[in-house]
């Protein structure tokens, strides 16, 4: 089923939830309020303009004046006639009056409204005007909690009044704001009322401009659109009027010469099986439907699956459009309970992993999971990952791999140790598989997928590398920095990590003289802004702070060069950090690691970047928080919970939950680019030995 206008429509959606720039934004007409319910069974629902147009002819002309009656009535189809005897009506009566005869036909209190007024609300729309009398949209926002609207009845207010707002653009009942209705009001309206004219227009040229409720003749899109038209003249955007509008082909394209692009939902493929009580009601469901379709998952829940909004459209309204989302596959917690099921393990991780790899290639690109991902992923990967390895025997060497990948990846994002267990799998997957020649266990395979088998191999391989260099193995570390050796050709993010783990491996041993030398060799400006960020902080460690804050300040401001895209929080996690460090490089003055704070972090610019996860302030106050209450754990134990961590060192539950801390505060540093001496990161030597196991004793 084909709708012609759906392409019409999706410009409209695709705007709407743009998160960078532009946005959408609404006009809401007469015909909207239509959706309105009775407060009352005996209420009358809102007036259409037709109804009130009979009211002010009956109340001019009386009946026995039938002559008169019968050509005012004639007059209500034209838009010219229906404001000209609203025009008659002021003369005859006064405008106090005529503002009477619109609160007894537009009963403001006898209409409550609907749910179509809360979803059109709750869409992100950057402002939402309306030429209606009735206090509908504004009865609506107590029940919007996800947005606040600020109301702008007249023109004073505008400079006041913050996005999103309500814009009342004729009035409102509420008020003794003057109700627009009058020839008059409409022709002096531009200038009494320039400043809800330039609102308009300015808003029609920043975003797209969807009219809702409005007829094709209506006399407020007909002059709205007619000013627009005057004063911006050929560089008048298009707009969007959508709903119930039944054109005629003539119609439809003297409305595109006026740079209107209508959706008509006359054309819908079941529009014909519509009621014709309901076709309004029809045409707004499905406009409405097809706005929330656009809404993006928010990046900021992953790995959380989202959850279903509102009632799918019915059967009448299909074909309804959804933009396909990145969205996460739910992740089971715990494998199924063997001895209560009739899952085997082999089956259940085989569904089991599909669901990791998907959700680590849509990872929003944090430098680690923010502190409230932590503990599901920490609980869901502990659970697995006893019954992921003993499975592996089941698995080819490329299942093996990929499997082992995913472990390895959810503990890197955590800044936890991989287990013995889980690196011994690991080294020997990858002594199976050899990407250079392109054989596993000594033959060629026929296969042609060696780009991902290549791919998992380094990342497996890289984390072994940090493993060797956290158990101060230097043999191994070496011989695993070789295995990599030649992928760092090709490869300049393994050249970078393996340069960088020789650095670490320099610091943490005290050997300045190779440190310094492996600092001059290293160059990272071509680079991910986040090896400048890491490099700078060893530059700090090694008294190098003239070159470490240069280094920092242009990482800063390379990452500002590429702003994130609605998929992606790689740039802003790593400014969030950076911005730590470059305050920091600010800050240091005198030799020897001496330094002076100054109060004025980069706090604005943090709590911009709070929503997206990404304000290394609050983040890096739940690792120190975290090293606090394990230290104070580990002195108050009065018993001892035995944990074997490795053959003959033996910790305590408390000792162990220390020696995670330690852990990852040390990894945080390492990540981020943290110079860890500094004491205001309050990452000292000491947690850098609890980290090593050295102060724990068997």
């Amino acid at each position: 089923m084909f709708f012609p206008d759906q392409s019409h429509i999706n410009r409209v959606r695709d705007a709407l939830w743009q998160r960078s720039v532009g946005g959408a934004s609404v006009m809401v007409g007469a015909g909207f309020s239509r959706n309105a319910e009775k407060a009352r069974p005996e209420a009358a629902g809102p007036p259409t303009w037709k109804d009130i147009a009979e009211s002010v002819c009956h109340k001019l002309y009386p009946v026995e004046d039938d002559r008169h009656l019968r050509a005012a009535l004639a007059a209500t189809s034209e838009t010219s006639g229906l404001l000209r005897l609203a025009q008659e009506y002021n003369a005859a009566f006064g405008s106090s009056q005529l503002k009477g005869l619109i609160r007894q036909l537009v009963r403001d209190d006898d209409f409550e409204p609907g749910d179509i007024h809360s979803r059109l609300l709750r869409l992100p729309w950057r402002d939402v005007f309306t030429t209606n009398w009735d206090t509908l949209l504004e009865k609506t926002c107590p029940s919007v909690v996800e947005r606040t609207y600020s109301i702008v009845r007249n023109v004073e207010t505008i400079p006041l009044s913050t996005r999103p707002r309500i814009v009342k653009l004729h009035g409102s009942l509420s008020d003794h704001f003057p109700l627009i209705f009058t020839e008059e009001d409409y022709r002096t309206y531009p200038i009494k009322f320039a400043p809800f004219v330039n609102t308009v227009q300015q808003a029609m040229m920043e975003t797209v401009f969807c009219l809702i409720g409005f007829s094709g003749d209506d006399p407020n899109f007909l002059h709205w659109s007619g000013w627009v038209r005057d004063n911006l003249g050929d560089s008048a955007p298009k707009i969007y009027l959508a709903g119930w509008l039944d054109l005629s082909t003539h119609r439809r394209r003297m409305l595109e010469e006026r740079n209107v692009v209508p959706i008509d939902l006359a054309l819908h493929p079941k529009a014909a099986k519509w009621p014709d009580h309901l076709r309004h009601t029809y045409a707004t469901e499905w406009i409405l439907h097809s706005l929330e379709g656009g809404r993006p998952y928010e990046t900021t829940n992953w790995p959380t699956t989202p959850h279903t909004m509102g009632l799918p459209p019915s059967e009448w309204l299909q074909p309804v459009q959804k933009v396909v989302t990145y969205e996460p596959k739910n992740e089971p917690m715990n494998p199924s309970n063997k001895n209560g099921q009739d899952k085997s393990s082999l089956l259940q991780v085989q569904e089991l992993l599909p669901t990791w790899e998907h959700n680590r290639k849509i990872y929003p690109g944090w430098l680690f999971a923010p502190f409230d991902k932590q503990f599901s992923l920490h609980t869901g990967t502990r659970n697995w990952e006893p019954l992921v390895l003993e499975v592996l025997t089941q698995f080819t060497p490329m299942e093996e791999l990929k499997a082992i990948r995913e472990l390895v990846w959810r503990y890197e994002i955590l800044l936890e140790p991989i287990s013995d267990e889980l690196e011994d799998a690991a080294q020997s997957v990858l002594n199976k598989i050899d990407c250079q020649a392109r054989k596993i266990n000594g033959y060629t395979p026929a296969i042609s997928d060696w780009p991902t088998i290549r791919e998992a191999w380094i990342a497996v391989g890289l984390s072994l590398v940090t493993s060797a260099r956290q158990q101060f193995n230097k043999a191994l570390f070496d011989e695993r920095v070789a295995s990599l050796s030649n992928f760092s050709d090709d490869d300049r993010e393994v050249t970078n990590r393996i340069h960088y783990e020789r650095c670490l491996w320099a610091i943490y041993s005290l050997d300045f003289g190779t440190i310094d030398t492996l600092l001059k060799k290293w160059l990272v400006d071509n680079s991910d802004p986040v090896w400048m960020m890491r490099k700078s902080a060893l530059l700090f460690e090694t008294g190098h702070n003239k070159e470490a804050r240069q280094l920092i300040e242009y990482a800063v401001a390379r990452i500002r060069e590429n702003p994130d895209d609605d998929h992606s929080l790689a740039n802003s996690s790593r400014e969030g950090w950076a911005l730590w460090s470059a305050w920091a490089a600010s800050q240091l003055e005198g030799l020897n690691g001496s330094v002076t704070l100054n109060q004025s972090r980069p706090i604005g610019r943090w709590e911009e970047l709070t929503p997206l996860k990404c304000n290394a302030s609050i983040e890096k106050g739940y690792f120190v928080e975290a090293l606090k209450a394990s230290q104070e754990a580990k002195k108050a134990q009065s018993f001892d919970f035995e944990m074997e961590r490795s053959p003959g060192v033996v910790f305590s539950d408390a000792e162990y939950r220390y020696w995670i801390a330690a852990r990852r505060a040390v990894r945080l540093t390492e990540i981020a680019g943290l110079p860890p001496s500094i004491d205001f990161f309050t990452i000292s030597r000491r947690h850098i030995e609890a980290s090593c196991g050295s102060i724990i004793s068997a």
